[in-house]
């Protein structure tokens, strides 16, 4: 019986002692069974008030006072307003040392900041650069050098102003040098109630940007970007050249391309050797078409320079135009157009010995086949035959 009563004893003292015995929840009614009675004692665990906020052990950020002066190429004097900001690189696992620091040029084009970074030896896993700048000058002005800075991204064009620059050194000054640029300015409204839309990205592309032709083509030429103010007016500050201009519309789903026709929904190229204003553009809700012109099976046949029409089809008579692309150097190309029924014909260019040709290789517009442009994006690959 000692046995007995000494084995039951254990099982209580395990029983007692297992996490179930401290949980919450009210246990199921079981039958009674004599046993001795045994105090066992539990200790109480007292969760701290907080939570321990002592930093992971690693790195430490450290403080880096960068000052400069913006100038005028022209004169040597100081330019005001210029807002300069630095953004520390972060660690390979994502930490960052501190926010991004900015700064604006006083009235003698000084400016001063301190920003926290990591040391190189901290960012020598991740980065060999501890610091990315970005120069925004007033309106008019361009940013024709920056000291200190190995350049930008690979696409820029060499293209500094509101771009991130690489920062070489963080020990000296880095001083701004500018010149005159030119400002194209326009207004962005709703093509459905023409209302002015505020807060829009406008950007001037480069002529052979891929947001022109599609998938071919240099995804960085973009000149200058801005947004638009209360009143749907935007300025962008570039360089002498050949433009076009877009933009995404709100929500980046109203894209639209500056036109010289409204009524076309096209890539209109703007030449640009002065200030321009008027470069209006009305957005309203569009479906992306894309796709190739090839003059064989393979991504090499791409036909650049082809132009792509849309016109309006569901029984209207020929020919109302309402799209219109030209392919780039890989043979893609890119064309917003409001929901509805088109057809298409692909031209290539002149002197090219393919002839044209409608969507399902029709003869003409009244043979052609309507496409459906409804909200999804659509494909669009041709391949032209040779002239008779």
């Amino acid at each position: 019986m000692r046995r007995t009563a000494l084995l039951l004893a254990l099982i209580v003292v395990a029983t007692t002692c297992s996490p179930a015995a401290t949980s919450p929840t009210t246990p199921e009614p079981t039958s009674t069974v004599a046993t001795p009675t045994i105090s066992v004692s539990t200790p109480t665990l007292t969760p701290s008030a907080t939570p321990s906020t002592a930093p992971a052990s690693g790195p430490t950020p450290v403080p880096r006072k960068m000052m400069g002066r913006a100038t005028l190429k022209t004169t040597g004097a100081g330019a005001a307003g210029v807002r300069v900001r630095v953004s520390p690189m972060p660690l390979s696992d994502g930490r960052t040392p501190g926010p991004d620091a900015t700064a604006v040029t006083d009235d003698s084009g000084v400016y001063t900041l301190t920003v926290l970074t990591w040391t190189p030896e901290a960012l020598a896993s991740s980065s060999s650069f501890q610091a990315m700048l970005e120069v925004t000058p007033p309106p008019g002005l361009l940013v024709l050098d920056v000291s200190n800075v190995l350049g930008g991204p690979p696409g820029t064009g060499g293209m500094l102003t509101g771009r991130p620059l690489i920062l070489s050194d963080l020990s000296g000054p880095v001083d701004i040098t500018l010149g005159p640029g030119h400002i194209v300015e326009g207004k962005i409204t709703s093509g459905v109630t023409g209302n002015p839309i505020a807060g829009i990205g406008v950007s001037a592309l480069g002529p052979n940007s891929m947001l022109i032709h599609g998938g071919a083509g240099d995804a960085f030429e973009i000149e200058a970007t801005a947004a638009t103010d209360t009143t749907g007016v935007y300025r962008l500050t570039v360089r002498s050249g050949t433009y076009a201009m877009y933009t995404r519309g709100p929500q980046d789903a109203q894209q639209r391309f500056w036109s010289d026709d409204p009524a076309v929904f096209q890539a209109s190229l703007l030449t640009v050797e002065r200030d321009i204003t008027g470069i209006d553009i009305a957005v309203v809700p569009v479906t992306q078409l894309a796709g190739y012109v090839r003059s064989g099976p393979s991504f090499g046949d791409g036909v650049e320079g082809a132009r792509v029409a849309a016109y309006v089809a569901g029984g209207t008579p020929c020919c109302r135009t309402v799209g219109v692309a030209t392919t780039g150097y890989g043979g893609t190309f890119v064309m917003y157009v409001p929901p509805g029924i088109y057809r298409f014909v692909f031209d290539p260019p002149a002197g090219s010995p393919y002839a044209a040709q409608w969507w399902r290789a029709a003869a003409g517009f009244a043979t052609a086949t309507d496409v459906t442009v409804g909200s999804e994006r659509i494909q669009l690959d041709v391949e032209l035959a040779r002239r008779p």
